[in-house]
């Protein structure tokens, strides 16, 4: 599965001020994960979140990725990524411990 796949199935809008980044729109918050890439072979992984009254979901798509914050209530805030965006975001969030930045570009395609 890739970005423009999701693109294509759901009303995305751009994240001001970001490239290759875009998220659902609240009217859409009680869509899950399974709901919007289906189940059949697609590793979705959890993380806890610095917030605690959420839950962070990971989805790896050929070209960049999904990722979901899962509120207590049970709606979610989905996040679409471009490939150095998805990287990017997950070393913000503390996913994985190394900067995109600071990787040597062989390094960083065998993500």
């Amino acid at each position: 599965m890739k970005v423009a796949d999701l693109l294509e199935r759901f009303q995305w809008e751009k994240i001001p001020d970001t490239q290759g980044r875009f998220t659902l729109p609240q009217s859409q918050a009680q869509l899950s994960v399974e709901d919007l890439i289906g189940t059949d072979g697609v590793e979705i992984k959890q993380h806890p979140s610095a917030h605690p009254e959420e839950v962070i979901h990971i989805v790896e798509l050929e070209d960049g990725g999904l990722i979901s914050y899962q509120r207590r209530n049970g709606t979610f805030l989905h996040t679409l990524n471009s490939e150095n965006m998805f990287k990017r975001k997950q070393w913000e969030l503390g996913i994985i411990s190394f900067s995109p930045r600071q990787m040597p570009p062989e390094a960083s395609d065998s993500l």
